[in-house]
């Protein structure tokens, strides 16, 4: 099931063809936008809490027009539940579905779904509390049918061929050994003089032991049965065989009822509350071609090192899915018409890129972990057709999943196999900005809503080492995030929600190699809070809520279950984070609309341009200085 030959289509192929259908969109919606700058939205990963946040930030820019401008809505983990919802909705009507995109009754049910593993009030909830451990317990004794099966022709066979008459007596033996380490082990190892042997040594003699003895054991029981040691090698190969074709992972996971809960949660609100919206389906030359293109991110796990397409520091790569093609520049792309990704739902897409507990997790993936959350079938991920390979037709629908179980237990995971595993997108990196800046998007705004109560800035730390080590792209900030963003401990509030960053290549790229001929911006919109205006709370929701949980707004991403008031302090920041971004007032009721129109993406990327220069700097530090002073906040003039 392995093999060296590549068929998948390369990087340039599907660049080209993507550029070509937002071309046609342009022409076609946005004439003034017809050759001008690329926009691209990125929504972070963080689970329940990035796709609220990131549902406020969205509502706002769809009022002021920037969200049916752009050219590429790219998500991730969280911040592909909220994506889903959008490509969903706008997949119901025409261009004019941007004016009811995020009407009232929607966010009022997308509220009341906070907690969308197990939603309901009383008796409701109760049902949904026991559906969910149900699937745990299901998912866990199914996993185990195909290792009883292989443990069973092991002890069958071997004991047919071997153990007929003298097992017992082996068995015997064993056991006696292993008293006789164990003994030495405890009464005479721990004498200065009579250590024989170093402790590693015991060590392994008793792992050996061990292993000995659980097989035996097995033996043992096997002997018990009243059955022909022959039938039992028999029956167990026949389950081997027929089930083998029948576990497979992406069904006896909790992967579906994962992907349930956010179909029935996100997708229900937008009007398919089914399962079966296929991700092709969002092709732009099908209904919605006027729509963001999606490009949802997952993570390729790689974990073999004799694999000659990565070079053994590489344990990832981004995987992506969207309507036109999926894959990864290791394995080439495919079709997402084709087989093996033609079934693949916006449902699946999106869950997969929030499979954040999985054996594998790229580069945080532990062989040792991975072992046993394989038997215990702790995972989300997913397991994909390979687009590189050339793979026999009938093994692209039909595929014995031991061999894959067997793989995902002894991390032996590269680009040769027929099937790759992905997992969370945020695995490896989880701005959702990486696959924008390879498209050469002049504008990006990137919502960060990660948990980073020490404000870090991990997840953009890792997108800047990555863009200069992997794209030859660097990204300077013009506003240091530290300075801006992280709050003051005297002062408990951040600065500013946003920083701004210059988009360039390095010195020294071929003239053809370049993606940032002129140079790009990066709006980084990052979780925060900003003091009070006067005194004034105009997002009292967001400020009632921290006043008794201080860690707001970076609460761990290990609550998925939101009730309404936290629900609500976190939507509420994210729209008035993009209301600062964009200069508009927002009050919890209502946005000024008829002040936030963007006539075109040029228009958009010079306003973000102007931030750059020190007298914008010095206006925004002064306003934050009188907002405190407003306050009765500390400021840097009044010496305390």
């Amino acid at each position: 099931m392995t093999t060296e030959a590549s068929n998948g289509v390369p990087l340039k192929k599907v660049l080209e063809d993507e550029g070509k259908v937002i071309q046609e969109k342009r022409q076609k919606y946005h004439p003034e936008d017809q050759g001008g700058p690329s926009l691209g939205i990125a929504l972070s990963g963080g689970g329940i809490r990035s796709a609220t946040v990131n549902l406020g930030v969205l509502e706002v820019l769809n009022a002021c027009h920037v969200l049916s401008r752009a050219d590429y809505l790219s998500s991730v983990s969280g911040g592909g539940y909220i994506g889903g919802y959008v490509h969903a909705k706008i997949k119901q009507g025409g261009p004019a579905i941007f004016q009811q995109l995020f009407a009232r009754e929607e966010i009022d049910n997308l509220r009341n779904y906070g907690y969308y593993l197990t939603p309901g009030k009383g008796c409701k909830k109760f049902w949904n509390n026991l559906r969910m451990f149900g699937a745990l317990t299901a998912s866990l004794l199914m996993n185990w049918v195909w290792v009883i099966a292989l443990f069973g022709i092991l002890v069958f066979g071997f004991k047919s061929l071997y153990f007929q008459r003298y097992w017992d007596v082996i068995i015997w033996m064993v056991a006696s050994l292993a008293g006789i380490v164990l003994a030495y082990h405890y009464f005479f190892h721990g004498l200065r003089h009579i250590k024989l042997w170093s402790s590693d040594k015991l060590n392994y003699l008793e792992g050996v032991l061990l292993l000995l003895g659980v097989f035996l054991g097995g033996l043992h029981l096997a002997s018990t049965a009243q059955t022909a040691t022959s039938q039992g090698f028999l029956v167990s190969l026949f389950i081997l065989l027929v089930t083998g074709c029948f576990a497979n992972p992406n069904i006896l996971s909790l992967h579906r009822f994962y992907r349930d809960r956010l179909a029935g949660a996100f997708l229900q609100t937008a009007g398919t509350g089914d399962t079966g919206l296929k991700l092709a389906e969002l092709r732009p030359d099908s209904a919605g071609g006027w729509a963001p293109y999606p490009l949802i991110n997952t993570c390729l796990n790689l974990f073999n090192l004799t694999d000659r397409n990565f070079k053994g520091t590489k344990s990832s790569d981004y995987f992506l899915l969207s309507p036109l093609y999926c894959g990864a520049k290791l394995t080439g792309y495919g079709d997402t018409q084709g087989p093996g990704y033609k079934g693949i739902t916006l449902a699946t897409a999106v869950a997969v890129s929030g499979a954040a507990i999985n054996p594998h997790m790229g580069t945080l993936s532990n062989r040792l972990v991975a072992f046993f959350m394989t038997l215990l079938n702790l995972r989300l991920g997913y397991w994909a057709l390979n687009p590189g390979p050339y793979i026999p037709w009938l093994f692209k629908y039909i595929t014995w999943w031991p061999y894959y179980h067997i793989l995902e237990l002894l991390s032996l995971k590269d680009t040769r196999r027929w099937r790759v595993n992905l997992s969370d997108g945020g695995h490896i990196e989880n701005l959702a900005v990486y696959e924008l800046l390879r498209r050469k998007c002049r504008l990006i705004i990137a919502v960060d809503a990660t948990a980073d109560p020490n404000y870090a800035f991990a997840d953009l730390k890792n997108l800047v080492i990555r863009a200069r080590n992997e794209l030859g792209v660097a990204i300077t900030f013009r506003q240091d995030p530290e300075t801006f963003i992280r709050p003051r401990p005297s002062q408990g509030f951040s600065r500013s929600h946003f920083v701004t960053a210059e988009i360039t290549d390095l010195p020294g790229k071929e003239p053809d190699q370049q993606l940032y001929k002129s140079p790009g911006v990066l709006i980084y919109l990052k979780s925060s809070m900003r003091a009070p205006l006067n005194g004034k709370e105009i997002d009292s929701a967001s400020y009632a809520y921290k006043t008794y949980h201080p860690a707001f707004p970076h609460e761990s991403t290990a609550n998925q279950f939101f009730d309404p008031d936290q629900w609500g302090a976190y939507y509420h920041l994210g729209r008035f984070m993009a209301g600062d971004l964009l200069g508009v007032k927002v009050t919890e009721d209502e946005i000024d609309k008829g002040r936030c129109r963007v006539n075109s993406i040029e228009e958009l990327l010079r306003k973000f341009w102007e931030i750059y220069n020190e007298a914008s700097l010095e206006k925004i530090l002064s306003a934050w200085d009188q907002e405190m002073q407003g306050t009765g906040g500390i400021s840097k003039n009044d010496g305390s």
